[in-house]
């Protein structure tokens, strides 16, 4: 068996050359799948930031219905006695919610990123 082609030389710089051209593409490379991955984790996220953003503004719309329904109710049909505890109940269940909400929210990010999500 020939091997010649094994035994060591003097390194040519055609052939250093070679070499850091090699190492530069192999980091482009990689930093190219590393932004095509973050593309996709960002196209994953961005339906969620919308929807998220839709429901914020129609829990915000409820809460000014709400407000405006309590208070024609307090003026014109109920006790302040009746309003309180209607309005403990009332808040009791924006607060479940909120609280589901962002429980679930957590839970779908967690799952499609594979980590916990990061606060703000």
């Amino acid at each position: 068996m020939d091997t010649s082609f094994l035994s060591s030389g003097p390194i040519t710089w055609a052939a250093l050359v070679a070499f850091a051209v090699f190492q530069i593409a192999v980091l482009k490379g990689w930093d190219a799948i590393g932004a095509k991955l973050k593309t996709r984790e960002k196209e994953a996220v961005s339906p969620l930031a919308i929807e998220l953003q839709a429901v914020k503004l129609n829990v915000e719309r409820q809460g000014e219905a709400l407000n405006a329904f309590k208070v024609e109710v307090a003026q014109k049909y109920v006790t302040g006695d009746v309003i309180t505890r209607l309005e403990g109940r009332i808040d009791g269940m924006v607060s479940s919610v909120r609280s589901e909400m962002q429980t679930m929210r957590a839970e779908i990010l967690e799952a499609l990123l594979g980590r916990p999500p990061t606060r703000r």
